[in-house]
C-alpha cells in the first residue's frame, strides 16, 4: 500500500510544500494538499475585504471553521503522515484532536522560518508534532524549549523541476550580466547591494525595490520591474557571471533556499559566509563567500576575471548539490526513512 500523506501548506508551483509533494509522490506516496490560508479565507465574513483582513488578523471563529476542513479530509481518507509546513492557519487544538481521532496518524512539521517568525499559535502546535524539522542548525536547540519533542536539522534543498541548468539553443545569444541579485527587498539588503551597483547589478524581486527603497536610491535602476519567474531562473542564472546570496539576521546563518537553488542551476554564488553554509559547502570549490562589503568588491574583482575558476567552482557546486545527496527527491527519502522509524517505535 502507498503511504497516505496530507501535506499542510501553500498549493502555489514554486512553493516548498508543493516541491515535497512532487519529491514523495515520485517515491510512490498518494499525496493530498491542504491550504490553510484559502480555507481560512473561504470561511471568512465581508467578502472580499474580510478575506484580505483576516490574513492579517486573528479570527479565533474563522480560524476554527477553516481548520473543520483539514479533520474532514482526514476523516475522508485517514492519512498515515500529515507533513505542515510552516504550522500558519492550524490550530494546536486541531492538531490535538486529529491524533486522539487517529493515534496511528503522524504529524510532522517543516518549519522553513526563523524562530523569530513564530507567534503564540504556532508555538502552541509545537508539542504535537512527532517531530519538527528546522532549516538552521542553531535553530535545533530553540524548538525544544519551546516544546518540540524531536527536532532534526533538515536543510533546503533544490528542486530538480524547477532547477536544473538551462539548456539554451545553439541560436541563442544572450549578453551576459555581470553581477545580479534574486530575492525579496529587505533594508539590510539595500543597504548592502547600493555599494555593488558599479558592477552593473541586475535585482530581480518584487515592486518592493522600487517602493520601499530610498527615493535616491540607486537599485532602483537596478530593478528589472519584477521578480523572476520560475521557468526562467535557471536561465537568468547561466546568463549572470556571479550571483549574489545575501543572508539578512533573519536568515542568518542558513543555508537559505538560494544557496542550493543557484548551485542546483549551475550559477556561480557569491553567499554570505556561515558555519552552516560551510557545513556544507567547500568554501572556494563549491561555493565563494564574503564576510564584508569590502571582501564582497574584491570577490567580484576577482571572479570577474577569472572565469575558469569562477565556471569550475559553479560546475563543482552543481554536481555537489544534484548528486550530493541535496535535492527534495533525497529530503522525502529522509523524511520516509523517519516515517517507517515512526511507526516501528
Amino acid at each position: 500500500m502507498p503511504l497516505s500523506i496530507i501535506i499542510v501548506g501553500s498549493t502555489t508551483p514554486e512553493s516548498l510544500e508543493q516541491s515535497y509533494a512532487r519529491a514523495l509522490s515520485k517515491l510512490d506516496c498518494k499525496v493530498r494538499l491542504w491550504n490553510p490560508q484559502a480555507a481560512l479565507k473561504s470561511f471568512s465574513r465581508g467578502g472580499k475585504l474580510g478575506g484580505l483582513f483576516s490574513q492579517f488578523v486573528h479570527v479565533e471563529a474563522w480560524l476554527r471553521k477553516s481548520n473543520l476542513d483539514l479533520l474532514a479530509l482526514t476523516e475522508q481518507e485517514p492519512p498515515d503522515l500529515i507533513l505542515v509546513v510552516g504550522t500558519s492557519g492550524v490550530r494546536a487544538g486541531t492538531l490535538a484532536q486529529i491524533q486522539v481521532r487517529l493515534p496511528r496518524c503522524l504529524i510532522y512539521c517543516i518549519y522553513p522560518d526563523s524562530p523569530h517568525n513564530l507567534d503564540c499559535d504556532r508555538i502552541h502546535c509545537l508539542p504535537f508534532f512527532d517531530r519538527i524539522t528546522v532549516s538552521s542548525p542553531p535553530w535545533v536547540d530553540a524548538f525544544r524549549k519551546l516544546g518540540g519533542q524531536q527536532v532534526a536539522f533538515l536543510p533546503f534543498a533544490a528542486d530538480t523541476d524547477l532547477h536544473q541548468p538551462h539548456q539554451a539553443p545553439a541560436s541563442e545569444t544572450v549578453s551576459p550580466t555581470n553581477v545580479a541579485f534574486i530575492g525579496t527587498w529587505r533594508p539590510e539588503r539595500e543597504a548592502f547591494l547600493e555599494s555593488l551597483t558599479e558592477f552593473g547589478l541586475q535585482i530581480w524581486g518584487s515592486h518592493y525595490w522600487r517602493t520601499r527603497t530610498r527615493p535616491s536610491s540607486a537599485l532602483r535602476a537596478c530593478w528589472v520591474g519584477r521578480p523572476a519567474r520560475g521557468d526562467e531562473f535557471p536561465e537568468i542564472c547561466a546568463n549572470t557571471k556571479i550571483l549574489l546570496n545575501v543572508m539578512d539576521p533573519l536568515t542568518w546563518p542558513g543555508p537559505n533556499m538560494r544557496t542550493f537553488e543557484q548551485a542546483a542551476c549551475r550559477g556561480f554564488t557569491l553567499t554570505t559566509r556561515s558555519p552552516a553554509v560551510l557545513e556544507l559547502f567547500s568554501e572556494g570549490k563549491t561555493i565563494a563567500c564574503f564576510d564584508s562589503i569590502g571582501e564582497a568588491k574584491e570577490k567580484i574583482s576577482h571572479y570577474l576575471v577569472h572565469s575558469e575558476n569562477r565556471r569550475q567552482i559553479a560546475e563543482n557546486g552543481c554536481q555537489f548539490v544534484i548528486g550530493g545527496g541535496h535535492t527534495y527527491l533525497d529530503r522525502a527519502r529522509l523524511l520516509l526513512q523517519w516515517v517507517q522509524m515512526d511507526q516501528s517505535a
